[in-house]
């Protein structure tokens, strides 16, 4: 009986060792991708019952970012993670008011802190689900494209006047609009995560993050070439990224 005892205890220490020595407590993940900001909003109109009103129609469009986490294991199935990400964004934005259109991107890049913790779903598909939050601080805005006149539209009692000849039907613009948004932004995230193996001691990561805004990060009422009187940013990010 003694000796049973022993053999199940030896037994017991050995799996106990081997897993400790596949276990890190500590991880580094740098990561990379493509954002899809979309939209808060599609379409903002003023005075609609008028002709000519001003409207501005929003898409999504892509950007990328840049990441790099730490991730300390609670156990083999939880972990907490934070790091930093700097995220450029990009929206479609085409804006109508009477006989002039501009049509362009407006842009803006965060440099963002985030907090997950991360479950893993499954010990026999290494897919792990995070929830968590985030918070922003923004390092630039821009809104930039070319704006579209109707000369057609504009009436002169001589068609020949110079003024009406100087007026050019294209105009590019691009104008910064960091004062326009709030310095800080905030929000809930929530990312689904596949990973595999490289080879050993290298994994790679496939990741997709959805960020959810809860703050209104604009300041000003009117941008200059868009129309908003709230707007949080609602974003999607997809990469791949390397844990060590």
């Amino acid at each position: 009986m003694k000796q049973i005892i022993t053999i199940v205890i030896l037994a017991f220490i050995s799996l106990v060792n081997t897993i400790a020595q596949d276990f890190k407590r500590i991880d580094y993940l740098f990561d990379f991708g493509t954002t899809l900001s979309i939209p808060y909003k599609k379409t903002i109109e003023i005075w609609p019952d008028f002709d000519g009103h001003p409207q501005t129609d929003y898409s999504t469009n892509f950007g990328y970012f840049l990441e790099f986490m730490v991730s300390y294991n609670l156990n083999t199935n939880y972990a907490i993670g934070t790091g930093l990400n700097y995220n450029y964004g990009s929206l479609k934005v085409d804006n109508k008011i009477t006989l002039f259109e501009n049509k362009g991107n407006l842009t803006n890049s965060y440099l963002t802190l985030p907090l997950l913790i991360k479950y893993r779903l499954t010990d026999k598909i290494p897919i792990s689900l995070s929830v968590g939050t985030y918070l922003s601080v923004l390092m630039g805005a821009h809104e930039k494209g070319t704006t579209y006149i109707d000369t057609a539209g504009i009436k002169f009692s001589d068609p020949n006047d110079p003024v009406l000849m100087e007026i050019e039907p294209e105009q590019k613009y691009n104008t910064d609009i960091k004062q326009d948004y709030s310095s800080m932004d905030y929000g809930l995230l929530i990312q689904l995560e596949y990973e595999f193996e490289l080879k050993k001691g290298l994994k790679g990561i496939i990741l997709s993050r959805f960020n959810y805004g809860l703050k209104n990060v604009i300041t000003n009422d009117m941008l200059n070439y868009s129309i908003a009187t709230e707007w949080k940013n609602y974003n999607m990010l997809i990469g791949f990224g390397v844990r060590l």
